[in-house]
């Protein structure tokens, strides 16, 4: 797997904790954007007009790339954690899910994980390889 990919992953595998409160965020702004100040004053105004703000707003939400990719990368990471076994699922929430950050040898030497070291490095990795699958990045 490429560096870049790999580092991709991991950052949003830090990211995950904080995706819900990224969505609800993004939704509130784009349900309430921000409108300039119209100097125009006495200016004129289109009498029959149609108001779409709700269309408008509905489309905008639906249309959003962020908020999209958020969700895929949600999904992505949900989908791959719930296939893995109990020994990559403890060393993923702890090492990137985890606010205090704790490495894998410190998990493997306090006893919290019950594999090698190597054995939990290949573990991690393979957990890096099927999210960046599943994400459709470039794995070679």
């Amino acid at each position: 797997m490429r560096k870049e990919v790999k580092s991709l992953v991991i950052v949003i595998l830090k990211d995950y904790p904080s995706i819900d409160k990224k969505l609800k965020s993004r939704k509130f702004e784009l349900m309430h954007p921000l409108h300039k100040r119209d100097e125009n004053v006495g200016g004129g105004r289109a009498i029959n007009r149609p108001w779409t703000y709700y269309d408008d707003m509905l489309i905008t939400i639906d249309q959003d790339r962020y908020m999209h990719r958020l969700k895929r990368e949600k999904e992505a990471i949900d989908l791959v954690l719930k296939d893995a076994g109990d020994c990559t699922q403890k060393i993923i929430k702890e090492c990137y899910f985890n606010p205090n950050h704790k490495t894998i040898k410190n998990l493997v030497t306090t006893g919290k994980i019950w594999c090698s070291t190597t054995k939990a490095y290949k573990l991690r990795d393979q957990f890096i390889a099927d999210v960046a699958k599943v994400l459709d990045l470039d794995v070679s």
